[in-house]
């Protein structure tokens, strides 16, 4: 229901969604404000942090102690505008903005044309933060991208039985101890998943998810986040 007046809006009133001025392509933006939107280039094809060489390389830290993951792709950098939405999502009830940065981040995943997973898995959210949330995040930009890119979406076989205190309270190896244990699995073993979420910064919460998924046999998982930290906070 979040997505329901998103193509109304487009029809209706096609100016840029960020700059208010200059008309709306499909994605909901103008071209220069979604040319302006805050890409890393060239970026980790490992942890999507930025590399000062050419793409398609691994930062020498994912080579000293490779993540559990893959590879992740991060649509953008967590600056402007990013950084004002996504809070405006998560803690503002602001979820329609998802629509249309669900629709950019398609547009960037079908350019870099990663190797595609059979499926999409949202990261979840423990009950009592649903519910006062309202909504995951996570899953409904899951389920648009997967519309977008037909791919499909099992949000339901990932579960977060236990409610942790908020990441980004803790540091170090606190994140770590405050996930354990933290995350369920009930779904097949898949071959290849990408695991879905708004924002990565130290890596915690997908790595933690992503040792369970390749203990319960799942082949391959890749990260796609909204946006990427610029760097790892210990």
């Amino acid at each position: 229901m979040y997505f329901s007046n998103i193509n109304n809006w487009l029809f209706f009133n096609r100016s840029c969604y960020l700059c208010r001025l200059a008309d709306a392509l499909p994605q909901g933006l103008c071209s220069a404000c979604l040319d302006d939107l805050p890409r890393i280039a060239p970026a980790c094809r490992r942890c999507a942090l930025p590399l000062s060489a050419g793409p398609d390389l691994v930062c020498g830290r994912c080579l000293r102690k490779p993540p559990p993951f893959d590879s992740c792709l991060a649509a953008f950098a967590y600056r402007f505008p990013l950084s004002q939405l996504i809070p405006q999502i998560k803690y503002q009830g602001q979820a329609v903005h998802l629509g249309w940065l669900a629709d950019v981040m398609a547009l960037e995943i079908e350019t870099r044309q990663p190797p595609f997973p059979q499926i999409l898995i949202p990261v979840p959210l423990a009950p009592p933060r649903l519910h006062s949330r309202g909504y995951n995040q996570a899953a409904l930009l899951a389920g648009r991208l997967g519309r977008r890119l037909e791919l499909p979406v099992d949000d339901s076989s990932l579960a977060k039985p236990k409610d942790t205190a908020h990441q980004m309270e803790l540091a170090g190896s606190a994140r770590r101890r405050n996930l354990r244990n933290a995350f369920s699995w009930k779904g097949p073993a898949y071959g290849h998943v990408a695991l879905i979420d708004d924002v990565m910064t130290t890596g915690t919460t997908v790595s933690e998810i992503c040792r369970l998924l390749k203990k319960s046999g799942i082949g391959r998982v890749d990260i796609w986040v909204l946006a990427r930290t610029p760097a790892p906070q210990d």
